[in-house]
């Protein structure tokens, strides 16, 4: 993954001054880099914590905590065995209080706990002692747990098995703890009550730390006391990452926080938004289930934070930390002319460097919080294209695949940006300290090097020469944020022995043209597919201009079936190249791969205009009456009449010349023909000569 992180920061090579001969344009070096908040969501995940994924004993353990939901497995702060073989473990999970223990484990059994006992399992595991022939049993294995209240209470079944040894003193204040007691069995049944033998590790599933939320005017940020609610909101990102600042980095809330605080309340209010899901559910966009220890990096565990929400932050020139959810917005600040010193811009990514198969996984309940694999992220188009996979892997700590392609998805898009630059302002340009977002408008010795959105990957440090900033950046593009579940969001991990469904036949489009709209000012791309005979297709196409990474999708939920389909698109702009796909779903839930894309020209002077629409044939003795409205496409130029004696197009014949007319206009022929039924249909074209798709058949019976 390292290497993908290059051509976002350290790839920046073309250097302006050279081309346009402006000698204080060349910035010599490497470009400045602060402290990237791209680096953080790209970098190699941090270690997994021991508590992820095993039981630890230590001298010193080291402590662990979280945000959200996770399954935690202990160190052990003390082991005994009594005099009657009783085995003793007592043990910590997290360092400070907890919510909930949602599920307890030994190994990987999920177990039941009642009044302190362990509740056998179906093949006997765990099972109590009969003593003798009466009904009397002992419980075999007794677990508890503690949330970390402030002040605790011992284990009263610890203190009774090692009495002396384990008093009411031994509270475990401030640590959300537990406790496994195991009592002996004979040789010939130890196996049958402890499958693993002594090996027998409990875990647990706990809803973890209490989170400050600045939206709950009954929270004091001082005062965690006042953080703990019956149902918290504890899985929210952009509150994990102020919990953090808040109580590990000791960040001042009343300076560093509260006169920004709009900007963590619409972060927050981001993540809780609800998305839709291909099954017709919701979820809150983004969650976050992280583990780490106190020994990570700082800057580690505030990247793993980052990575659940796609999350920006930055201090400003007064040290107060503003913070951005994974959302574009429309900027508010433009850097041009006026304000640059000093550029550099690239507008390629390096093959090496360009990533068309993001691999992700996800911390999933269902798979008891071990983190598997979802569909990966892939430019289909790329990889057929250059004929091989330039792969990386991406494992936010959340507990929703979907929510991670979702991310993904933004993650390849910022990667694959086509343009790209260092920047070094004036004063003037100190505008953009605290934005994520700017307009940017690099021109030079009237070349035009990038003029659009563009996202500021670096924290802008300042440039003690010009007074400004240097700062990195990368092309955004405004459309990263649009979705569509049904052919975005993947398929979640298997879970036992489920076998997937065979795949669907991908789809061909047939032909892909674009015309202009009625305005003039806009094309459509009208898209003719090989269809399906079935009744539970809908269709889904997707546009995108060459030079984006990410597409706009539209659903069909209405097409016929049949051995065609035609799908219109939105709205696309004028005097582009514009490239189409199509995919459909099936009424089980399985979607099909997207088809090869087409590439249609938009070009003003290429473009049909739009159908013909309302037309009639009315039939007589010895003629017919057609008659159509013209499109109001501002290219429009003439229409031109078919017919034939099927319903096929390509066997009817053109009827008399080219007919002018109005924009809009309604209009009529009167065609005298011998009796029988005719097909008639009617096609516009451009000014040009360039046609639309035929409007027809209609059929008139002449007698």
């Amino acid at each position: 993954m390292a290497k993908f992180v290059g051509a976002i920061i350290g790839a920046i090579i073309v250097t302006v001054g050279i081309f346009t001969g402006n000698v204080g344009l060349i910035v010599s070096g490497a470009s400045m880099i602060a402290t990237n908040v791209l680096t953080l969501l790209l970098a190699p995940s941090m270690p997994k914590p021991d508590a992820a994924q095993t039981q630890k004993k230590e001298p010193r353990p080291v402590r662990t905590k979280g945000v959200g939901r996770r399954r935690v497995f202990a160190k052990v702060m003390f082991w005994d065995t009594n005099a009657n073989g009783v085995t003793v473990d007592v043990l910590a999970f997290l360092s400070g209080r907890s919510h909930a223990m949602r599920q307890a484990y030994l190994n990987d059994d999920k177990i039941t706990i009642v009044n302190g006992v362990v509740q056998a399992l179906p093949d006997g595991s765990y099972a109590p002692q009969t003593l003798g022939s009466s009904s009397f049993s002992l419980a075999r294995v007794l677990a508890g747990f503690n949330l970390g209240l402030a002040v605790e209470t011992a284990f009263s079944a610890v203190i009774s098995t090692l009495p002396g040894i384990w008093t009411a003193d031994h509270r475990g204040d401030g640590i959300t703890s537990g406790y496994l007691i195991k009592r002996p069995v004979k040789s010939k049944h130890y196996l049958e009550i402890y499958p693993q033998a002594d090996n027998t590790v409990l875990s647990a599933v706990f809803d973890m730390s209490y989170l400050f939320d600045p939206r709950d005017p009954t929270m004091d940020a001082y005062d965690p006391d006042t953080w703990v609610k019956t149902t918290p909101l504890l899985d929210n990102p952009a509150l994990a990452l102020l919990w953090y600042l808040l109580t590990e980095r000791d960040v001042d809330y009343n300076t560093q926080i509260l006169p920004v605080i709009d900007y963590w309340i619409a972060a927050a209010n981001h993540c809780d938004e609800l998305v839709p899901l291909r099954d017709g559910g919701t979820e809150r966009r983004y969650r976050i289930g992280l583990l780490f220890e106190l020994t990570t990096e700082p800057a580690q565990i505030i990247g793993e934070i980052l990575k659940t929400f796609d999350g920006w932050y930055c201090q400003d020139a007064r040290g107060r930390y503003i913070v951005y959810s994974g959302q574009y917005y429309e900027p508010t600040v433009t850097i041009g002319p006026a304000q640059i010193v000093n550029a550099r811009h690239q507008g390629f990514v390096e093959d090496e460097d360009f990533v068309n198969e993001i691999t992700i996984t996800y911390v999933s309940e269902a798979h008891d919080y071990n983190e598997p694999d979802t569909t990966p992220w892939r430019d289909e188009d790329d990889i057929s294209e250059r004929g091989k996979t330039n792969s990386t892997n991406f494992a936010p700590q959340s507990p929703s695949h979907s929510q991670n392609r979702r991310l993904a998805k933004r993650v390849m898009a910022r990667q694959n940006a086509p343009d790209r630059g260092t920047i070094t302002t004036n004063y003037e340009g100190m505008s953009v300290i605290g934005q994520r977002f700017i307009m940017l408008d690099h021109v030079e010795a009237g070349t035009t090097f990038y003029s659009g959105p563009a996202e500021i990957v670096t924290s802008p440090e300042k440039d003690m020469e010009s007074l400004g900033v240097t700062f990195d950046w990368v092309r955004v593009d405004p459309n990263i944020d649009a979705w569509n579940p049904a052919t975005e969001e993947g398929d979640p991990a298997p879970v036992e022995d489920r076998i997937a469904p065979a795949p669907l036949e991908t789809p061909t489009i047939t032909t892909a043209t674009a015309e202009l709209d009625a305005t003039g000012t806009g094309a459509r791309v009208r898209i003719i597919v090989e269809g399906y005979d079935r009744e539970d297709i809908t269709w889904y196409a997707r546009w995108r201009s060459t030079t984006d990474a990410s597409w706009n999708e539209q659903e069909y939920s209405d097409i016929d079936p049949g051995p065609a389909a035609l799908l219109v698109t939105s709205v696309v702009p004028v005097d582009i190249a514009v490239d189409v796909a199509v995919a459909y779903s099936t009424g089980d839930g399985r979607v099909s791969a997207w088809s090869a894309a087409e590439t249609v020209s938009t070009s003003t002077a290429s473009l049909a205009p739009a159908p013909a629409t309302e037309l009639t044939a009315t039939g007589a003795a010895g003629s017919a009456t057609v008659a159509w409205r013209n499109p109001t496409s501002s290219n429009f130029g003439y229409v031109r009449i078919y017919r034939g004696t099927t319903n096929v197009f390509s066997a009817a014949t053109q009827i008399g010349g080219d007919i002018t007319g109005g924009l809009g206009q309604v209009q009529q022929i009167t065609d005298t023909v011998a009796a029988g039924v005719w097909y008639y249909w009617v096609r516009a074209y451009s000014v040009g000569g360039v046609a639309a798709s035929p409007t027809g058949p209609q059929s008139a019976t002449v007698t």
